[in-house]
């Protein structure tokens, strides 16, 4: 199950685009392209911040963003989803604007929302620039109509010709600021340029004034463009087009041009005149759309486009095709021969394409088939087995290398779900090592990957909702009979069920809501025991040991609440305890503030006596499953006697854990353990302040 989790995690991180997920009106997860978006370092930096809390006070519009987003969600939560726009910022504080993109998801009957976002930073300059040239194009047509005007109705009024041709003045200022303009000749040759058309061109006055206009003419412009602008100009027409030019330094670059021929009294063309403006960006955004959406090494759709078809196809069926062990291939030949073979792989699924299918690459070495309309999930089965048979018939031969490809598939047919649906198939497909596997709800893997999903719920809600309870068991001291301690975490569930750590703690730990619920434990048992005289013992794992935040959390709680000399931290014996620098630092550390240290379940598993040796440890707590069977099994009372022997050498305490009868605790007393602990004493109890 360790494995399914990380392969979703892994998955879910490598997604390109920034993706968040939302209960209610609050963050809760994020991929790692949401968190660099938002320049965070973690999840737990976003875990329950609210949208206006990544927004400036106010939107565009003059709405607070509290109370807009709000609303937002609410529109999204009624109609199933819903896109807008909206000002964002990075928690350094950085403005930008972003598309968003919500939509509602059910999961066990419980109401997410999906928060897909992109920067629109670039395309908002884009537009405004659109805007722009739109603007100066319809002011360039005003001032030509406003001139003819002006000289057929002026032209015999000296007095309102002087004012007129003032006014023509006042045009032509206002066409070098705002266009492109240049005068030729009848033969094409440069007579005026304004500064504009030096800067678009990059060649100066003086290199243009006397030159034809071909100097700026791009090979990719066809002849026919420009017999059908001379044909226009010659029968004194206006002419209108846009055309790609070449500047000084071979740079390409886009005008939208309007060329006047100029006619004398006797209707005759004297010379032209010509008004452009530069529209480069506006080619570079359509440029920019399209490599937004293609792979740069295969040149499929990439995993953005796949989402945005998914999204408007109908009746959608989904093959996630993953090349087997790609990541040798590229650790034993190297990154140019593996991306060789993507670009190779990617040619055989194109062939397969057809009107309701294509082919596209998510990330990676996983690609896709999206089938559509008609093309049912038999057929798109059908077609991932002959794409499975050409491979198995074909090998991949590149460079001098011949590679026998073979990938795993995973199909699901139409559902709201189908992107989940398809990924276990896939890792169903490759935990049962088949070619082919379809989704079908009643795969255990879907099965298990919902309870997780609900138990993530369960964890979270009890953090949120202070459900993370403090119960206690006795320890007594078998001489004194005096009784301590051991603080235990459990859960309250939704129905109000008490959950053990058994049950949830391994997944918490996959959730990283492990260390948050450490904390509510250290914080409840220092408040509850700091005003009584009475010993007690936290349980902390390796992994605690080495979270710096919850060791200095721990530190300073114990220092705070004056509970240090009054503490006992049991170390879970576990895999790593036996590297003694860093355990061994943590020991010195809780020592000098006054705390003692136990080792828990002592004598299974890892048990090595050497490190025991090397830790400065005050208790050995021997493992219950020794201890329940000791008064019906003398290999382990043999055992246990060592352990309590070998302790007492060291001056080290032993703790019986598991006492849950008398016999047992005869034994126990009769080899010379120090303190019991079981349901013969006392039942773990909640312990509320």
């Amino acid at each position: 199950m360790s494995d399914t989790i990380h392969y979703y995690e892994d998955v879910f991180n490598n997604i390109d685009e920034p993706i968040l997920l939302m209960e209610g009106n609050l963050f809760i997860y994020a991929n790692t392209a949401a968190l660099n978006f938002f320049n965070m370092s973690s999840k737990e930096d976003l875990l329950l911040l609210h949208p206006s809390q990544l927004s400036p006070k106010y939107q565009e519009d003059g709405e607070l963003s509290s109370i807009k987003s709000n609303r937002m969600i609410e529109i999204c939560l009624e109609q199933n989803g819903h896109s807008f726009e909206w000002l964002s910022k990075t928690i350094d504080g950085k403005t930008f604007t972003i598309a968003v993109n919500l939509k509602k998801i059910h999961i066990n009957n419980k109401e997410l929302i999906q928060c897909v976002i992109k920067d629109l930073g670039n395309i908002k300059k884009l537009e405004r620039d659109l805007s722009k040239y739109k603007k100066l194009v319809e002011q360039k047509d005003d001032y030509i109509n406003q001139i003819n005007q002006n000289l057929s109705t002026n032209s015999d009024n000296n007095e309102n010709l002087i004012e007129s041709l003032l006014l023509l003045e006042e045009y032509k200022k206002a066409l070098d600021e705002s266009s492109i303009v240049s005068k030729s000749d009848l033969d094409g040759t440069i007579t005026y340029v304004n500064e504009k058309f030096c800067e678009s061109s990059g060649y100066t006055e003086e290199e243009l004034i006397g030159n034809n206009h071909r100097i700026v003419k791009h090979p990719d412009t066809p002849k026919e463009y420009f017999v059908s602008l001379w044909k226009t100009l010659r029968s004194k027409k206006i002419f209108k087009g846009i055309v790609k030019n070449k500047k000084k330094n071979g740079d390409a670059y886009y005008i939208d041009s309007t060329i006047i021929p100029i006619l004398d009294k006797n209707n005759e063309i004297v010379e032209y005149i010509a008004i452009r403006n530069d529209i480069t960006s506006l080619f570079e955004k359509d440029k920019m759309i399209y490599e937004q959406f293609i792979d740069d090494l295969t040149l499929l759709p990439n995993r953005q486009k796949f989402l945005e078809d998914l999204k408007n196809s109908i009746n959608p069926n989904l093959a996630l095709i993953n090349i087997d062990r790609f990541r040798d291939i590229n650790n034993s030949y190297g990154i140019k021969i593996g991306d060789k073979i993507l670009k190779a792989f990617a040619k055989r699924l194109v062939m397969f394409k057809s009107k309701n299918l294509n082919a596209y690459r998510i990330s990676g070495d996983v690609f896709a088939f999206l089938s559509f309309g008609k093309f049912k999930t038999n057929e798109l089965y059908k077609t991932c087995n002959n794409l499975t048979t050409m491979c198995d018939k074909e090998s991949f031969i590149i460079d001098d290398y011949v590679f026998d490809i073979s990938f795993t598939v995973g199909i699901a047919d139409t559902n709201h779900k189908l992107l989940t649906h398809a990924e276990v198939a896939l890792f169903w497909a490759k935990q049962i090592n088949v070619d082919i596997a379809v989704f079908d709800k009643e795969l255990p893997i879907y099965k298990d990957l919902k309870k997780n999903i609900e138990l993530t719920k369960e964890i979270k809600q009890a953090l949120k909702t202070d459900n993370i309870l403090m119960y206690a068991q006795e320890i007594i001291d078998n001489k004194t009979k005096e009784v301590k301690y051991e603080v235990l975490m459990r859960m309250r569930n939704s129905k109000g069920k008490i959950i053990s750590p058994f049950v949830f703690l391994e997944h918490a730990k996959r959730a990283r809501f492990y260390p948050q619920m450490t904390n509510k434990i250290i914080e409840k048992s220092c408040e509850y025991f700091k005003n009584k005289d009475i010993v007690f013992s936290i349980n902390l794992m390796i992994d605690d040991i080495k979270n710096e935040k919850t060791i200095n959390y721990l530190f300073n709680k114990l220092i705070e609440t004056k509970t240090a000399n009054k503490v006992i931290l049991e170390i879970v014996e576990s895999e790593g305890i036996e590297k003694f620098e860093e355990v061994g630092d943590f020991i010195r550390k809780a020592k000098l503030i006054g705390c003692k240290v136990a080792i828990d379940d002592f004598g299974t598993g890892y048990s090595n006596f050497e490190y025991i040796i090397n830790l400065n440890v005050d208790f050995l707590k021997i493992d219950g499953s020794l201890i329940k069977d000791i008064h019906v099994n003398e290999n382990i009372k043999l055992t246990v006697s060592t352990i309590v022997n070998f302790a007492k050498v060291l001056g080290i305490q032993t703790v019986a854990e598991f006492v849950h009868c008398q016999e047992v605790q005869d034994i126990v007393e009769s080899l010379g353990i120090d303190f019991s602990q079981g349901y013969l004493f006392h039942k773990p109890e909640e312990f509320i302040n």
